[in-house]
């Protein structure tokens, strides 16, 4: 019997797919298919909280450094555009070396290889699977083009497994002392990254919600 179950229409032959690769940019086309492997470990999580190998980040610029960082995984970001966007507002008087401290506190916080320098200016050596914020996309594009395949198991699995990745609460207690304090960063960029990842996680809850309803399990769908 065909009914609504919340925004999905619960009849097989009703049920249609309005999922696009627009909805997960930031993936090369070798990366837009559906046959990504279990999730490996991540070791970047940004977010649900901003923590490396569970170890969690409490400066508000490392932080805002880290984001900045796993917003260009690939390419990294040139000590230009860091220092722009870590102190908008008011930059430090020598910001080139400002930036190198930070840098070099966040590797001796976490780890000593977790920032790669670069011609330009600094990246993380993390892969996209490791990083939650870039996995994310990887579970989004796999989930539409399964879906659009018409393998709706595939197209469950994988957006309940880009779900997961928001697992935890949004942040929202305050963060514990830093001990090398200094000022929250203007602008946020762990919130703006987070902002920029919302319509990847709408599109993978209507993808949920949808295979759900094409494999018979309505009921799950609501919610």
């Amino acid at each position: 019997m065909s009914r609504w179950h919340g925004s999905v229409w619960c009849h097989p032959l009703a049920v249609t797919l309005g999922v696009t690769d627009t909805d997960v940019t930031g993936l090369s086309p070798g990366e837009r298919l559906w046959s990504y492997p279990a999730l490996v470990t991540i070791e970047l999580t940004l977010l649900g909280r901003v923590a490396y190998h569970d170890q969690e980040v409490t400066s508000p610029r490392i932080r805002g450094l880290l984001a900045l960082l796993a917003g260009d995984l690939r390419s990294g970001s040139s000590t230009t555009r860091l220092v722009n966007d870590l102190w908008p507002d008011q930059q430090p008087e020598n910001p080139t070396k400002a930036l190198q401290v930070l840098v070099a506190r966040a590797r001796a916080q976490l780890d000593a290889g977790l920032i790669a320098t670069t011609p330009t200016g600094y990246r993380l050596a993390l892969r996209a699977d490791q990083v939650d914020a870039a996995a994310v996309l990887q579970r989004a594009a796999a989930a539409a083009r399964a879906a659009r395949a018409g393998d709706h198991a595939a197209a469950l699995a994988q957006a309940e497994e880009g779900l997961a990745l928001w697992g935890g609460a949004a942040e929202t207690d305050p963060v514990p002392d830093d001990p090398m304090p200094d000022d929250p960063v203007p602008g946020d960029p762990v919130a703006m990254l987070r902002a920029g990842r919302a319509s990847t996680h709408r599109s993978v809850v209507r993808v949920r919600a949808l295979s759900l309803a094409r494999l018979g399990r309505c009921s799950e769908a609501v919610g």
